[in-house]
């Protein structure tokens, strides 16, 4: 079965299995009559599947959590959400339950959709659980799946560690409560499981060497990867800075054989091709070390990257203002972004377009209008915003024309193919949950760090070739600095990395969070020129469901 067409079938195995959104994390049900097989290769694609999938039908319909509105519990949706649009990066105009909250930074353990988020979550380590449980036949081909399960198992983890500190933790189904871990422990427990799928411990379920099996499984350059992501956090996760650790890390992943994505195509940039439709295989896939992988046809989601598309334009913004050299190949066909659905949702704040355009205050210092001027302006191929008929700054939280869009995923193939779902509105591009990217800015911060705020030259140059990627123009003001400090490097990850799902982590490590008033912007804390929330909020809560359904679980904060 081939891992990006998660068949019914695999669905179907497990909902017998998974048949309530986990209440206290157990797993409820099971019964022997429904189910009297294990099928493995089912279960394996449902744990690759859990990042972009939510239930049997997709996009809707039988949902794999009870309770939960299915398109909320979409994986990446949640994770983009909850460290996107609680920063400095992005804002939502819209005012479905949660997302004022998000915008505001002020939530509660009954917050919906960090609720939706947590099961997910839970879920997907209840199914790689189940995997472990079951798959045991000693054979290399399941030694080699069972340390992919063990990784994903990992990634679900590392993500309750960083969101909700201290959650519930289980390594076997169990009809027992679960036991709340704290998050140190839960470190050590992820840094010992990540080592060991590597190579490094004792034991023999390895994961593949780089790039030896198919795209869109884990394989030990996403062990080094997710390992150095944690070294880099560990003062904010244990108390204790791992710099070493994440420098070394981040360069083994450098030193396998992905490699950044750095040749342009028919007209769009390198850095453009890591988000665009056919991401698999335009040469971005040298880059991404795991996506969560999207099907048009095969894939449909009201998540995942169709929420990151259509989330950010409208359907006002053309083709031509976008992508003007295929729009007379009919590439374009459908609208500027490969998709019917344009959601009018997602805009920047004004401090993410500073990241690009230094000073600017007022609207007079931004050109008005598309990708391409945007593009040509910044002297930076990452500056993908679009500025027409909009306000750098947003003085209206409702009104999608203030604040600025930032089209940086698109459904777009850039060989000129169409996309797969013949109505044109459910999309092919991938999510990159790892790309070689980070390990670069992590070897660079990280060499910073072990040398008193400033790069070394080999610190130094993990930047310029970023930089050199982006084709960093003359006119831009980086691109004539002979060093980098932290200050440096905390804008290059939102220019690097901007609307990946990955900027609260970045601000909590670089004191730019909750609990302090020496940075702030737009919105932060519910006020438009931005308040200082409590550090208590550098964590999501424990949801009030678990706290009541499960006597082990205790609140992680006041």
């Amino acid at each position: 079965m081939k891992l990006r067409y998660i068949l019914p079938a695999a669905a179907l195995a497990c909902t017998a299995l998974f048949t309530s959104c986990l209440k206290d994390l157990e797993v409820e049900n099971i019964n022997p009559k429904q189910v009297s097989t294990f099928n493995e290769d089912y279960i394996f694609n449902k744990i690759y599947g859990n990042m972009v999938l939510t239930g049997q039908e997709g996009p809707s319909g039988n949902g794999d959590l009870d309770d939960i509105d299915e398109g909320t519990s979409n994986m990446i949706r949640q994770l983009w959400n909850a460290n996107e649009l609680t920063t400095d990066e992005a804002h939502c105009v819209w005012n479905d339950p949660g997302l004022p909250e998000f915008n505001h930074n002020a939530w509660s353990n009954t917050h919906p959709m960090m609720k939706a988020l947590y099961y997910r979550l839970m879920f997907g380590v209840t199914l790689c659980n189940f995997y472990l449980d079951n798959a045991n036949d000693g054979s290399a081909s399941t030694k080699q799946k069972r340390a992919e399960a063990r990784f994903m198992r990992a990634l679900h983890y590392y993500y309750l560690m960083d969101l909700y500190a201290n959650p519930p933790f289980l390594t076997k189904l169990s009809s027992e409560n679960a036991p709340q871990i704290q998050r140190a422990d839960l470190f050590k427990f992820l840094e010992s499981e990540l080592l060991d799928i590597i190579g490094e411990g004792t034991g023999d379920e390895i994961l593949a060497d780089a790039r030896t099996i198919e795209y869109g499984r884990a394989d030990k350059a996403a062990g080094y990867l997710l390992l150095a992501r944690m070294y880099l956090n560990a003062q904010v996760y244990t108390g204790t800075a791992k710099w070493a650790e994440a420098q070394k890390y981040a360069d083994k992943a450098i030193a396998t054989s992905y490699s950044l994505c750095t040749a342009s195509k028919n007209g769009f940039s390198a850095y453009q091709l890591l988000f665009m439709g056919d991401n698999d295989s335009n040469g971005a896939q040298n880059e991404i070390i795991l996506p969560a992988l999207h099907d048009g046809d095969q894939t449909q989601t009201w998540g995942g990257c169709l929420f990151l598309i259509a989330a950010m334009g409208n359907d006002k913004i053309s083709a031509a203002d976008l992508y003007g050299q295929f729009e007379a190949d009919g590439v374009t066909a459908l609208t500027g972004y490969g998709t019917k659905e344009a959601w009018a949702g997602i805009r920047a704040r004004k401090q993410f377009v500073q990241a690009f355009f230094p000073g600017v205050a007022t609207d007079a210092g931004v050109p008005q209008g598309s990708l391409k001027d945007l593009v040509a302006a910044a002297g930076d191929d990452r500056a993908l915003f679009y500025t027409k008929g909009h306000t750098l700054s947003i003085s209206d939280e409702t009104d999608y024309t203030k604040g600025f869009p930032y089209i940086k995923f698109n459904n777009i193939h850039a060989d000129g193919t169409a996309g797969h779902h013949a109505a044109g509105q459910f999309v092919d591009t991938d999510f990159p949950m790892l790309r070689l990217g980070e390990a670069y800015l992590i070897s660079a911060e990280a060499d910073a760090r072990l040398n008193n705020g400033t790069c070394t030259a080999a610190g130094f140059q993990r930047i310029k070739d970023l930089h050199n990627r982006a084709e960093i123009k003359a006119t831009n003001p980086i691109y004539s600095k002979t060093s980098f400090n932290l200050e440096d490097i905390i804008k290059e990850w939102s220019r690097e990395f901007g609307f990946e799902g990955q900027r609260r982590m970045h601000l909590i490590r670089f004191g730019m969070y909750g609990g302090q008033s020496n940075y702030r912007w737009e919105w932060m804390g519910g006020s438009k020129n931005g308040t200082p929330f409590e550090s208590r909020f550098n964590i999501f809560p424990i949801p009030d469901t678990d706290l009541n359904a499960n006597p082990n679980m205790k609140p992680n904060y006041k």
